[in-house]
C-alpha cells in the first residue's frame, strides 16, 4: 500500500493547552467551518482519542517533532515514529533543521548521516506511512549541505518554512515567498523531494525584529497554494479565523455532512 499524502489547508499544533485551551471540540468545530482538511499534531499530544476523533471528522492526522542527528537520538525518534504509527497517524513530519547543517555550532556537512537516518525510518514505518520533513529552510540556496536531497531519496516531501514574517518590513511578503518559490523549484528539478508543501506565516512577527501577520498577506498565501499549511494554531487572531470562515464559505467543503 503506497502512502497518502494530505491535501488542502492544514494546521499546525504546536501546545494543545494552547489551541484552544485543548477542546478538542472547538478544534474540530474550525476544522469544519474554516475546511481545515488535515493537522499536523506536536508528538507529545497525539493520542488514539484525538486522532480518532479527526478520522471521524474525515481529517488527516500528522505527527511531527523536532528531529536532530545522532545515533541515540535518530533511533529514539524512529521508535517514537513506530508508535505514532500504532495510534494510527497518516503521517510523520520530522521538523530538521539547523542541527543538520552544523556540528558543536559550526557548519557541517551531515548528509551522509541523514541519508542514513532517512533510509532507516522508511524501513521502520515502511512504504505506507508519508513521510515530510517540515523543517526544510525557504531559501534552499543558502544551504548548500542541508539534506535535502538526502531526505528527498527516502521521504516523500518537504515542507519549507515560508514565514515572511520573520522578515523586516524591507521584504514584502510577496518577494520572499518569490524568491523561496523559485529557488525550491531549481532544487525540485534537481530531485530535493518527490513533492513540497510549504508552511506560511500565521503568527506576528513584529515582536522580534519582523512585520505583522496581516489578513490579506495570508490570504495570498493561500490563494498560491493546492495544498499547504500555517503555524500555528495558537498563533491565530480572531480576524484571522473569520477570514478563513469566509474562504470556507466560498468553497465546497470536503467534509462529510454532521452526523
Amino acid at each position: 500500500m503506497s502512502a497518502t499524502a494530505p491535501t488542502g489547508m492544514g494546521f499546525f499544533l504546536w501546545e494543545w493547552s494552547q489551541c484552544d485551551s485543548g477542546n478538542l471540540s472547538t478544534i474540530l468545530s474550525k476544522c469544519r467551518r474554516c475546511n481545515i482538511q488535515w493537522v499536523a499534531l506536536h508528538f507529545p499530544d497525539v493520542t488514539a482519542q484525538r486522532v480518532q476523533a479527526f478520522h471521524s471528522a474525515g481529517i488527516y492526522v500528522a505527527a511531527w517533532w523536532y528531529c536532530v542527528p545522532g545515533e541515540s537520538e535518530t533511533q529514539s525518534f524512529i521508535r517514537s515514529a513506530q508508535s505514532m504509527k500504532l495510534l494510527g497517524v497518516d503521517a510523520i513530519l520530522p521538523d530538521c533543521e539547523i542541527e543538520w547543517e552544523s556540528r558543536n555550532g559550526l557548519p557541517a556537512d551531515r548528509r551522509p548521516e541523514a541519508a542514513v537516518f532517512a533510509q532507516q525510518l522508511r524501513a521502520a514505518l515502511g512504504d505506507d506511512m508519508w513521510i515530510g520533513n517540515c523543517g526544510a529552510w525557504q531559501w534552499p540556496d543558502k544551504h548548500p549541505v542541508y539534506p535535502d536531497h538526502a531526505f528527498g531519496g527516502q521521504w516523500n516531501a518537504g515542507l519549507p518554512e515560508r514565514y515572511w514574517t520573520m522578515f523586516d518590513k524591507s521584504h514584502s511578503p510577496s518577494s520572499v515567498l518569490d524568491e523561496s518559490e523559485r529557488e525550491w523549484a531549481d532544487a525540485m528539478n534537481k530531485g530535493a523531494y518527490q513533492e513540497l508543501i510549504p508552511i506560511g506565516s500565521a503568527f506576528d512577527g513584529s515582536t522580534q525584529g519582523g512585520q505583522p501577520c496581516n489578513i490579506s498577506d495570508v490570504a495570498a498565501f493561500l490563494d498560491r497554494q493546492q495544498t499547504c499549511a500555517l503555524w500555528s494554531w495558537q498563533h491565530m487572531s480572531p480576524a484571522l479565523w473569520a477570514m478563513l470562515e469566509q474562504r470556507a464559505l466560498a468553497t465546497v467543503s470536503t467534509f462529510p455532512p454532521p452526523a
